[in-house]
């Protein structure tokens, strides 16, 4: 029954095109858009007769690419394909014909795990979409390509950068959730979340010391994560504040999307 509704569940988000795209597929290509503009401010302006061999790191520039997608303007339209994947059938008035079909648990464990399917995506296409606005960068600015040392543990980095990151979208795709089920809409899901997700990146870019306060904030807790999975062995910080960022953004996942689920089963659903 679970796979029956992930299957519906795929099927109606790959129909509803524009929440689709602009929930997961605006973003790495507006990103990709403003770094080939970059490269070409650089190009005419900053380099017009400046000597000197520049070098683009292709696989730094994915990985970075992907560390910034958790920030708070990447955010906001996760939050509209969130919300369209949460709160969209609170808006057509379709819950009522869906939930005899299945359970409720089954109907909305589909969607956390859609989304999940379809932030990874959005990640790859932000990796992909980096790769190629360097490619842009070294034709344009005649600089030569360079990549990690044969042997070296970038894919490891890459990994670890890649899933902490997709950690943190799922926390907030998990707020839009519970803000979804608690307003019944897809408006409320986008402004709440946004709000929450704009305070806690705030107050994240205040906090100095790893605290297991600051390391409650999903923001900072990525940071601190993000920051040891990528650091050189010989360099990397203390592991016991990475652990305990990783232990609490899990535990904000499994609270805000059990919750989600406990709110969902006791709704009326009868006029949705």
């Amino acid at each position: 029954m679970l796979a029956d509704a992930i299957a519906a569940e795929r099927f109606r988000l790959s129909r509803d095109r524009v929440s689709l795209f602009w929930g997961f597929g605006f973003m790495p290509l507006i990103a990709m858009l403003f770094s080939m503009a970059g490269d070409l401010f650089v190009r005419i302006v900053l380099r017009k007769g400046v000597p000197g061999e520049t070098t683009v790191d292709l696989a730094n520039r994915a990985m970075g690419a992907v560390a910034g997608a958790s920030g708070p303007v990447t955010a906001l339209f996760l939050l509209i394909g969130a919300a369209a994947i949460f709160a969209g059938d609170y808006r057509w008035e379709t819950w009522r014909l869906i939930t005899p079909r299945n359970s409720r648990v089954n109907l909305l464990a589909a969607k956390l795990i859609v989304l999940a399917e379809v932030a990874a995506w959005s990640l790859l296409l932000t990796a992909f979409t980096a790769v190629l606005a360097g490619l842009f960068g070294s034709v344009v600015n005649h600089a030569r390509l360079v990549a990690p040392p044969i042997g070296s543990a970038f894919l490891g980095h890459f990994a670890g950068v890649f899933v902490i990151t997709w950690l943190e979208v799922l926390v907030i795709g998990a707020l839009a959730a519970v803000v979804g089920v608690l307003t019944r809409s897809t408006m409320g899901a986008v402004i709440a979340g946004f709000v929450v997700v704009f305070v806690q990146s705030t107050l994240a870019a205040t906090m100095q010391a790893a605290t297991w306060k600051s390391l409650a904030i999903p923001a900072y807790a990525g940071r601190i994560l993000k920051t040891f999975v990528a650091a050189p062995a010989e360099v990397r910080p203390e592991g016991g504040p990475a652990g305990l960022a990783l232990v609490l953004l899990l535990v904000w996942l499994i609270v805000l999307a059990g919750g989600a689920v406990v709110l969902f089963r006791r709704q009326d659903l009868t006029k949705e």
